[in-house]
């Protein structure tokens, strides 16, 4: 892609809920999640960042496990290709995003993480994994993580809520986890480009630890930076 111009950081509500027709545009950018509320609802917010009829963004949300993360994108992918009377291109972008969680809890949760990288791949599917917790990413926004020992996901929430609450504004702030409230409070404390250098420095520390042992790690920031330079290419 072209270096473009800047972009605007803030979406519109307006611009969101604007009725969009998946064949007037030219990219197709498909973001399948495992969490039903925050993870889609998160990435909804780069959809008003895209000028008209330039890239189609579609986060979605699926409630489900890894494995099932994967299939429902395959799924996805087929009804947004009959919608749109095209097929996806090499140009167009689908990305899974879904946490290790209790994945490694017995066998056959070890079984169905691995296999849901394997048919990922098979399909050409980039993958933004979180070990633990996806809101490992938002923590990043506002701190340093330091790469040992393992954070289990409860105590992320419990940093969140700490560290929100230092803003003089925020003495009673309560995280109550799935709730939308999470989002716009990063949004306002926190720093994206901080977090997108505290999750590469994480993930090189993680370098050549398979992904379910390697806690903490994200590759969110990943799919952030895509979305950015896509951002910048369709506002130029």
């Amino acid at each position: 892609m072209a270096k473009k111009g800047k972009l605007p950081r803030k979406a519109t509500q307006e611009k969101i809920e604007r009725p969009r027709r998946p064949r007037r545009y030219k990219y197709f950018f498909l973001i399948v999640c495992e969490d039903e509320k925050t993870e889609p609802e998160y990435f909804q917010q780069f959809v008003a960042l895209f000028p008209d009829d330039t890239l189609y963004l579609k986060p979605v949300g699926t409630g489900s496990f890894p494995l099932g993360v994967v299939n429902q994108a395959i799924i996805e992918k087929s009804k947004l290709e009959a919608e749109s009377q095209k097929e996806f291109g090499k140009d167009d972008a689908i990305w899974v995003v879904f946490d290790k969680d209790d994945a490694d809890q017995n066998d056959t949760t070890i079984q169905n993480f691995d296999e849901a990288f394997k048919i990922a791949k098979k399909n050409q599917f980039q993958i933004a994994y979180s070990n633990e917790a996806f809101e490992l990413w938002f923590l990043l926004h506002l701190e340093e993580v330091p790469s040992h020992p393992p954070i289990p996901r409860s105590d992320i929430y419990i940093r969140l809520e700490k560290l929100i609450r230092q803003n003089p504004s925020e003495s009673n702030f309560i995280y109550e986890h799935g709730k939308r409230e999470i989002i716009a409070k990063i949004n306002q404390f926190g720093n994206e480009s901080k977090a997108i250098e505290r999750a590469e420095i994480l993930l090189q520390a993680q370098n050549g630890v398979p992904p379910i042992q390697a806690n903490p790690s994200t590759k969110v920031h990943l799919l952030v930076k895509e979305l950015r330079k896509w951002i910048q290419f369709c506002s130029g």
